[in-house]
């Protein structure tokens, strides 16, 4: 669990490297291929501008002329339908900083809403809203953004304020929910992610469909070796893990992250395709 654990921190810090200024490289190297004299950092891979574009048919052409902004609608949507949403669980910085934030505070002191709300209603009501806010001349894009937010705190951290200075009350209203009430103090550090967040839930939308067909990878229990110790829910940050008569995973919540798959004291559940040949006993780890 350690090494896997160890694992997902790279690739948080590689996330960084990836989508975050005064690094970007991927950006950078998406704008080098499409010729867009832009600025390379978060703001560029926006991840709830293009979604709330679906109901303004005049920002099509914007998609068509910036495909960087096609990532949220097409690329990370078309990833978490074959593989589940890995961008969730093992690169998204501002998600994967608030989970690793939450590990620093005693789980005494921290909400518990693992069994208690399904974050599912929730999450794609927020969908909703944003797309149905623009009928009403509401924007709820950039102050509502921890991903823009993240891009902030990185340049601080390297010297540049520039970005906090644009914060306004709602702003900070957003980043003490994100990085507090729902980061640091509550139990897994993914309530932003869990409830709030359109592009998390645009992704487990596809997830859910993706792992019903013979493409979809996704997390599965094996029934018959699950003792339902609770260890699974116990360590899933995204409340996907529920336990009533038996252990079932919501395809909706799940972030992919495959915590529960290493911390299993069974093996009782891996990662796979989901209408692959039935596992009759422990998966080999």
């Amino acid at each position: 669990m350690r090494r896997h654990l160890v694992k997902r921190f790279v690739f948080f810090l590689a996330g960084l490297v990836l989508f975050y200024a005064p690094f970007a490289l991927l950006t950078r190297l998406l704008i080098h291929l499409t010729h867009n004299p832009l600025a390379a950092d978060a703001h560029r891979i926006c991840l709830r501008m293009p979604i709330e574009w679906i109901a303004q048919p005049w920002m099509y052409r914007t998609l068509w002329d910036q495909p960087l902004y096609l990532i949220v609608l097409v690329a990370l949507p078309g990833l978490a339908f074959v593989l589940g949403p890995l961008f969730c669980g093992w690169m998204c910085p501002p998600g994967m900083f608030t989970e690793y934030l939450s590990r620093l505070l005693p789980a005494r002191w921290q909400i518990r809403l693992s069994g208690k709300i399904n974050p599912s209603p929730i999450r794609y009501g927020v969908l909703a809203g944003m797309v149905i806010a623009l009928f009403f001349n509401a924007r709820l894009s950039c102050a509502f953004c921890n991903f823009s937010m993240m891009q902030g705190l990185v340049n601080a951290g390297f010297g540049d304020f520039q970005g906090l200075r644009h914060w306004w009350s709602f702003s900070i209203l957003t980043l003490g929910l994100w990085l507090f009430v729902l980061g640091l103090f509550t139990r897994g550090g993914r309530g932003w992610c869990n409830l709030l967040c359109p592009a998390g839930a645009l992704m487990g939308l596809f997830h859910s469909l993706g792992q019903k067909s013979r493409i979809g990878w996704a997390v599965r229990i094996n029934s018959s070796a699950c003792q339902a110790c609770g260890t699974c829910a116990s360590v899933c940050p995204a409340w996907a893990v529920s336990q009533a008569s038996e252990t079932k995973i919501n395809y909706h919540a799940c972030n992919a992250c495959l915590d529960c798959v290493q911390a299993c004291p069974q093996n009782a559940i891996f990662y796979r395709r989901t209408l692959e040949n039935p596992i009759t006993g422990p998966e080999p780890r």
